[in-house]
């Protein structure tokens, strides 16, 4: 693992992409870190990114009309060529969490045939992969390279984690630890971009209890 490609899908949260992005470590010692922001049908966050001079944020991609987060992630997903974190414009990273994540895939899986889950800390219960660092090799697992199930709009994690498990591919470092500011817990953060998820929350419910039934896991 020589660099890694971190995701990051964005919709109109200029303010709290900008704390996400403030969380991220410039450099890691050891790896180029490449901060990808793709923003979802979000024109103006785009032209504000391109002229920022935001020096940590290696590209940003402007997809016109709003196609979902999984939809984001699988775009550039399949275009990395080495590890690939990605992640959510509601979270702050704690110091030292990707490094210890980074860490943690060279010492459990050195080939790159795995995944290391982000702690999200007090949350009362969290998948280990809604956050998560994700191999080269595992990604190859995948139908072009498309980390996310592409039916699903929003909610997809889970059948990364249960691949990770079945696979005993799946690690969840304790030290890689990040705050999500999800509305369950923190009723301030609510805003129209989680509204607009909400409404697709039954639709992809509806695909992954189809799927779960049939004893379906996209990746196997």
């Amino acid at each position: 693992m020589k660099h890694i490609d971190l995701i990051i899908p964005t919709r109109n949260r200029w303010e709290k992409l900008q704390r996400c992005l403030n969380s991220v470590p410039k450099t890691i010692p050891g790896y180029e870190l490449n901060v990808i922001i793709i923003c979802d049908g979000d024109l103006q966050t785009a032209g504000r990114l391109l002229s920022s001079n935001e020096g940590r944020i290696k590209q940003v991609v402007y997809v016109r009309e709003q196609r979902g987060s999984v939809y984001c992630r699988n775009l550039m997903t399949q275009c990395a060529d080495d590890a690939v974190l990605y992640a959510t414009d509601d979270i702050e990273f704690k110091n030292g969490a990707i490094e210890a994540a980074a860490q943690a895939m060279v010492e459990r899986y050195p080939d790159g045939d795995g995944i290391i889950g982000f702690n999200q800390g007090k949350k009362q219960s969290f998948s280990p992969t809604g956050v998560a660092l994700v191999g080269q090799k595992f990604l190859c697992r995948y139908p072009q390279r498309k980390l996310f199930f592409p039916e699903y709009f929003h909610f997809s994690c889970q059948e990364i984690e249960r691949l990770g498990r079945k696979l005993d591919r799946l690690y969840l470092e304790m030290a890689a630890e990040l705050i999500h500011y999800h509305p369950s817990f923190n009723h301030m953060e609510i805003d129209d971009t989680h509204k607009e998820a909400r409404v697709k929350r039954e639709a992809d419910r509806r695909i992954s209890v189809t799927r779960r039934a049939k004893k379906l896991i996209w990746g196997l």
